[in-house]
């Protein structure tokens, strides 16, 4: 059986020995190439900065650290209290994190994660690289040379990763697709379908999103490429053969395998899929609008070199080669004789269409992203159109001597008169820079396909191979070095030393100061500057700032009506924490990362050891508290230009405390540019907007008569940040702000306090309501001693529950600051109670008088039938793998018993014929018997030959399980042979030149 063994696995081992410089060229030049560029952009250790940008800074990053520091300490997945008053950790995952490759991070501390980004982003690379050669070289008869390298590292390099390599959670959609194909080939050809499920189903699980991307896509390419390897003209007997009458079981095979790859996720997928639809990712309207947004002229642009990548908005990042342009005409024009007939082009033509419909068709748009409008980040799965044309470009480049020189150099001066007509008639954004380089490849890779594709140029195969490997390389290094160049400089490459700065030590006084004396068993710490949308995951402590695509909208809106800069859809941060907000929302600790004067100036500092300094709230309220029955009943008016300070106000009555907390405070009118006020003095000014975009606008106001020792405060309904300038006698203090804050001036101490604001860009709502209002210090003592004396006492709590005792004087409820979900579950006294949502944001429970023990615990929805379908699918694709197996082996069984048989016929039947002809010796009685002669040796059979019946099973099991020698491969056209092309197979719809 080891000899047996030792066969199967020799082939593979002397075929990847022969062709391993090209397996290695096509993972490491990717690779070298990202990480060059990442080294001139000057990403830490080649400098200081890192390839942190845009959501990867403010969430990506952060929720792979979340999710490192879950699996080290062991704790679950399906929920975290970091972020946003806690979160549905399990849908971030998801969406975030679910990547395989993000195993290695628990190699690094939170501090060197953007190491570990840079490192998986130029491995993610190569990987594409890699997995692309395979699929390539398996519609070449497995040929693997550097023309295959070349278009492989030009698909892993293609304008969708240079432009968006660093939203890491789709780029493993890029990596598996070509693996992905390659399994649909074998699904197709050899009816085997469990590589095909498994690879589909770690795509759908790394990121269901862009998961969603291939399978649309699969619906189109899956009957294309069965019209590409249509092979009619093979013997019926032939299990390879594929006609119309296989179509069936063909189709039959890649919807139920793609069912049972979704399947495998759903643990993931289904509870995932129930937390979106309350998120804002989900709920538009499906437009039925079937205009064209954008020209083809335009869209050809975007294959330019370098095109400038398209981040906030604009068209398609589908940059994938100059030479994959010229070709693409051309694979319209190979003859019939090369096996790419009218029904390839006709497939493959309307696959082109249908893709670049997508990207000038809202309908269609909204359609590819899971019935939604993205938020920026435009046409997110375009590098579905760099595969398609790649895959074009390679079979037209095998076949290119088939063309004529006038057909190949046709093309490539149409490109060229293209791109003189851009530059006066284009309307997209691309620069000289981009015409330039592409002009100037235009003209290389020109003069290279005339050498190429011309038989008698006399030139040797490797000579021609060489040719186009080097230019093709140089130009894909070229485009890719500039586009990640343009992300660093349009976009911002975030610096390495301040990123997750004292991490350790902050997170290590947190945890040692929660408990003790003075400090909830349970509470909340914000950290200041916010400049991380998700700081507190960053820092693995409890906070209420959250950026997520899976938070739950309703939420996220409710809390805007109380002053905190929020987005409005998917996140708020702390800017604009005032006293109130901070004790009804459990906040305790305001820590500092680094020095700064974001932190509001009401509170007093408590602690200070080297880098860490925190400020306290010790009035700062439990998780939970009893509040009124009548508290759902308030639904504050969700109002941009509303009064924050009311809001929060019938907020806290509808608690059950009487008075208001805040009280308005009059603000004169200093100053103003580019705007204008009627207003001198009120607690709230109008301002009319005049300024343009570009134009300075702000504001100066100035408090002069508030009550000794009220915090002073001042709401500006303003949908733009910008800088605020405190100005409080001598002394000034200078801070960021954003949109829709509350800000803080400090406690008033009798000296008048001043108020400028500047905005970064006007504010596009006017007037601009600018609200001045003080807190009421005795209100506000009243408000606390209220709500603390019916507090929860937190006595336990991990990832997912949380315990603790509550004595309500009278029946009510009891007040969780914890966002709603469908997925928490509550005991009172042991027994299962109902979860009241409040305002469908935040949650209760019903509350009778006297003393309670309380438990609450979060389990997704979904989870649990989730569980059972992924175990049903994995069995199913173990079955899948198994089966041929088993029926591979029942034959072989067979064939062997068989041979028995006819072994053991064979030599009953000799045995018989040879006793029947012999003769027999007549005793002759007392007359000793002659001696006999020596017998002559039998002449050997001419058509048989005896073999032992064990020998001849032997040989039928090798025959059985040894598999049969590779075919050698046909002699293909290349553009490095300089040979006349070869007549393809007729019977072979995959047949190469």
């Amino acid at each position: 059986m080891s000899n047996n063994k030792a066969l199967l696995l020799k082939p593979w081992r002397e075929r990847v020995a022969s062709i391993w410089p090209q397996l290695l060229l096509a993972f490491s030049f990717p690779v070298l190439t990202v990480l060059a560029a990442l080294v001139i952009c000057g990403c830490y250790p080649y400098g200081d900065r890192t390839m942190l940008t845009v959501d990867l800074y403010h969430q990506y990053a952060p929720f792979v650290v979340t999710f490192r520091n879950k699996v080290l300490s062991g704790q679950s997945l399906l929920y975290s209290w970091n972020d946003g008053l806690g979160q549905e950790f399990y849908a971030a995952y998801a969406n975030y994190a679910a990547s395989p490759l993000n195993i290695f991070a628990l190699f690094f501390t939170a501090k060197t994660i953007p190491v570990f980004i840079g490192i998986v982003t130029c491995l993610r690379a190569g990987l594409s690289g890699l997995f692309m050669l395979m699929f390539l070289a398996s519609n070449d008869n497995k040929r693997v040379d550097n023309i295959t390298v070349v278009f492989a590292c030009t698909y892993a390099l293609c304008g969708w990763y240079i432009s968006y390599f660093w939203n890491i959670m789709w780029c493993d959609a890029v990596v598996l697709l070509p693996l992905i194909m390659l399994g649909l080939r074998r699904l197709l050809i050899e009816r085997k379908c469990a590589f095909y499920a498994v690879v589909l189903a770690i795509a759908i699980f790394s990121n269901y999103y862009a998961g969603f991307f291939i399978c649309l896509f699969l619906v189109m390419f899956a009957p294309c490429y069965y019209v590409m390897l249509f092979t009619p003209g093979k013997p019926k007997g032939d299990p390879m053969r594929l006609c119309f009458k296989t179509f069936f079981g063909a189709a039959f095979r890649f919807a139920f395998s793609s069912a049972v790859a979704a399947g495998a996720t759903a643990v993931l997928t289904v509870p995932t899929y129930l937390i979106l639809k309350h998120c804002s990712a989900t709920g538009d309207t499906l437009p039925k609008d079937f205009t064209l947004q954008n020209n083809l002229f335009d869209f050809l642009g975007r294959l330019m070199v370098a095109a400038n990548p398209n981040i906030r908005d604009g068209m398609d990042n589908v940059y994938s080669g100059v030479v994959v342009a010229i070709l693409l005409p051309l694979f319209f024009l190979l003859p019939k004789s090369t096996g790419i007939t009218m029904r390839h082009k006709i497939a493959f033509g309307l696959m082109i269409f249908v893709m670049y419909l997508s990207f000038t068709n809202r309908t269609l748009n909204f359609i590819w992203h899971g019935l939604h409008f993205p938020n920026q980040i435009p046409y997110r799965e375009s590098f579905l159109m760099s595969f398609l044309l790649v895959f074009i470009g390679f079979l037209t480049i095998r076949r290119i001597r088939s063309l004529s020189l006038g057909a190949v150099m046709g093309s490539v001066a149409a490109w060229f008169i293209f791109l003189v007509l851009y530059e006066k008639y284009g309307k997209g954004n691309e620069s000289y820079i981009q015409i330039g380089c592409t002009l100037l490849f235009i003209i290389i890779q020109g003069a290279v396909l005339r050498i190429v594709s011309d038989a008698n140029s006399g030139k040797s195969s490797f000579y021609c191979e060489t040719l186009i490997t080097v230019t093709m390389l140089l130009e894909i290094f070229a485009a890719s070095t500039i586009s990640i160049g343009l992300v660093a400089q349009h976009e911002g490459f975030a610096s390495y030393e301040p990123y997750g700065r004292n991490q350790p030590p902050i997170t290590e006084y947190v945890n040692s100061v929660e408990g003790t004396p003075g400090h909830q068993n349970f509470e909340r710490s914000e950290l200041f500057p916010n400049n991380i949308c998700d700081i507190q995951a960053l820092y693995d402590v409890k906070g209420i700032s959250i950026f997520s695509s899976t938070a739950r909208e309703s939420f996220v809106k409710y809390m805007r009506n109380f002053g905190f800069h929020n987005n409005g859809i998917n996140g708020f941060r702390n800017a604009g924490l005032t006293r109130v907000t901070a004790t009804l929302l459990g906040v305790r600790n305001l820590i500092e990362t680094e020095k700064t004067k974001t932190v509001p100036a009401l509170f007093e500092k408590e602690y200070t050891s080297g880098p860490v300094t925190s400020w306290g709230n010790p009035d700062a309220l439990s998780v939970g508290y009893m509040v009124s029955e009548k508290f759902p009943e308030y639904v504050p008016e969700y109002n941009d230009q509303g009064n924050a300070f009311m809001k929060t106000n019938k907020w806290i009555q509808a608690m059950g405390v009487e008075k208001e907390v805040y009280k308005s405070v009059n603000i004169s009118a200093v100053d103003c540019v580019g705007m204008s006020t009627r207003d001198k003095q009120n607690y709230l000014l109008l301002y009319t907007i005049a300024a343009d975009d570009d134009d300075e606008c702000g504001f100066t106001v100035r408090v002069d008569n508030a009550k000794i020792g009220a915090d002073v405060y001042v709401y500006a309904g303003s949908n733009k940040g910008g800088t605020a300038t405190v100005t409080v006698g001598e002394t000034s203090r200078s801070f960021e702000i954003r949109s829709f804050q509350v800000i803080t001036l400090g406690v008033f101490d009798g000296t008048p306090m001043t108020l400028k604001v500047d905005y970064y860009d006007p504010p596009s709502a006017s007037p601009l309501y600018v609200y001045g209002y003080q807190l009421d210090v005795d209100a506000y003592n009243e408000m606390v001693k209220e709500l603390s004396d019916e507090q929860l006492e937190v006595t336990k709590y991990d990832a997912t529950s949380l315990e603790g005792t509550v004595t309500a004087k009278n029946d009510g409820l009891l007040f969780l600051t914890i966002p709603y979900s469908e997925g928490w579950y509550a005991w009172v006294d042991g027994e299962e109670t109902e979860v009241t949502p409040v305002n469908d944001a935040l949650m209760a429970i019903k509350m009778s008088a006297g003393k309670h023990d309380v438990r609450i615990e979060y389990i997704p929805a979904g989870f649990k039938p989730g569980v059972c379908i992924t175990c049903a699918s994995i069995v199913t694709i173990i079955l899948l793998a198994a089966i041929p197996a088993l029926i591979r082996k029942a034959r072989a069984s067979k064939k062997t018993a068989a041979a028995v048989v006819s072994a053991t016929a064979e030599t009953a039947a000799r045995t018989g014929s040879e006793a029947s002809v012999e003769e027999p010796v007549p005793a002759v009685p007392d007359v000793p018997a002659e001696p006999a002669e020596p017998a002559e040796p039998a002449e050997p059979s001419e058509d048989k030959q005896d073999v032992p019946a064990e020998e001849a099973v032997t040989e039928e099991q090798t025959a059985e399980e040894v598999p049969e020698e590779p075919q050698k491969l046909e002699e293909t056209e290349t553009p490095s042979s300089g040979d006349e092309p070869e007549e393809p197979s007729k019977d072979n719809g995959d047949s190469k030149q």
